[in-house]
């Protein structure tokens, strides 16, 4: 293997594409125009993502917006009840059937979760170091339990998905805690406050911590049909495949650390921030980490500042902006204000950093207040993005479902061969 290793280092240079044939060819990299707005690639009626508005050929940022099934997030998370925790049933349930879900259909759905798991074939511990791989093998082997798991029908799918969605968590705190778990701790209680007691092995916890838990969980659920797991999804729903492979698949793009990865290099980035204002901060301190950071000289010196900008949005991102506020109420019930404070301080520092030195207005994007929330939530950074997939799953089936009942063209985009065209003569004939 060393030696292919090292034919295949020599033959690098030959098979690197110049740049600059992506403008000459127009060919959008990235599925991405110019101006940064994605190039339309499907049609939805699950979730739109509202960043800018385009008058008169020119793109105008505005406020974010997330919109699920015509509904402001906003609006869904500020209609919850005081009393109660059920967020995140409500929301997935309106992104799967396309509505909002009466009392009993909540209660439905909610009871559906935890009944249709399937824990079989759990293995607690695996060889692979990375949760999300592990989540993945755990999803493929529900397919070999299914008597008939490549049955076409939308309800068959559907079902299908529940029993994906209710067994993920367990899946994921079972290989966490080296663990089998074949039931929730909590039968009565829905997925944030039930995902609380298996992260913490104790049914210990506040409303509002609850509460944050569920806001992230409805904040996760989807973000539209573009983005690259759910993409990646849609693209391998196309070919009519079942429902386990377009779920696991997903889950391996979001593993990415330009995806759902982001998150945990949050939290790394949080705890370097708060070394180094450990002795004290003011908001030029701030200002010098976040230069530090672009110029690649801190962190993980990779010139990215997490949590800050983002694809579609400019002025704010409404889940930054949502999950900012619940981190503002439980930072002062766990008297952490000053953590709270001083990262508010920090996201205007490093918004005023990327305007000086590239030149762009940018926004916190959900990452950079949802890494402090896990982190008061005494969640592991290593189950930032495995939390991440749990609640992503509703979306994916969402889109998985619409994808198979109206979009059944086969997604086969074109490239184009900007190699030499060559005639075979001796030279190339190495055979004994």
């Amino acid at each position: 293997m060393k030696e292919l290793k090292e034919i295949y280092r020599v033959a690098m240079e030959d098979n690197r594409i110049d740049p600059s044939l992506y403008a000459r060819y127009r060919v959008k990299q990235g599925l991405r125009n110019e101006n940064g707005t994605g190039v339309k690639v499907g049609l939805t009626k699950i979730c739109d993502v509202v960043g800018y508005q385009m008058i008169h050929g020119h793109k105008h940022d505005i406020d974010g917006q997330l919109i699920y099934r015509g509904y402001s997030v906003s609006d869904l998370v500020a209609r919850q009840p005081e009393d109660t925790i059920c967020g995140y049933e409500e929301t997935a349930f309106l992104l799967i059937f396309g509505r909002l879900p009466s009392a009993q259909e909540r209660e439905i759905f909610r009871t559906g979760l935890h009944e249709q798991i399937n824990t079989d074939f759990i293995n607690a511990e695996y060889e692979t170091s990375n949760l999300l791989n592990a989540l993945q093998i755990e999803i493929l082997k529900l397919y070999g339990n299914d008597p008939d798991p490549d049955f076409d029908s939308l309800e068959e799918r559907m079902s299908k998905g529940i029993s994906i969605l209710g067994s993920i968590p367990l899946f994921v705190f079972s290989n966490y805690h080296h663990h089998c778990f074949a039931k929730y701790p909590l039968p009565d209680k829905g997925l944030a406050e039930n995902i609380l007691a298996l992260a913490r092995r104790s049914t210990e916890y506040t409303m509002q911590e609850a509460r944050v838990m569920d806001t992230l969980l409805m904040l996760h659920a989807d973000h539209g049909g573009g983005n690259n797991s759910t993409f990646a999804n849609v693209v391998i729903t196309s070919t009519g495949t079942d429902i386990y492979s377009c779920i696991s698949a997903a889950i391996g793009s979001l593993k990415g650390p330009r995806h759902g990865g982001a998150a945990e290099k949050m939290s790394g980035q949080c705890e370097m921030i708060l070394e180094q204002c450990r002795n004290g901060w003011d908001d030029e301190k701030l200002e010098c980490i976040a230069y530090k950071l672009l110029a690649k000289e801190a962190y993980d010196r990779s010139g990215l500042i997490y949590g800050i900008g983002h694809a579609s949005n400019t002025k704010s991102d409404p889940r930054a902006v949502l999950i900012k506020e619940e981190c503002r109420k439980l930072a002062a019930e766990q008297g952490k204000m000053d953590e709270f404070i001083l990262f508010d301080h920090f996201e205007q520092a490093a918004k005023k950093a990327m305007k000086r030195v590239k030149g762009i207005d940018c926004c916190a994007n959900v990452d950079f207040y949802s890494g402090f929330a896990y982190r008061m939530l005494s969640i592991e950074p290593c189950l930032y993005t495995a939390l991440f997939a749990i609640s992503r799953t509703a979306g994916w089936i969402a889109h998985h479902l619409e994808n198979r009942q109206s979009n059944r063209k086969l997604i086969r985009p074109a490239n184009i061969y900007v190699g030499e065209r060559k005639e075979i003569n001796e030279s190339d004939n190495h055979s004994i």
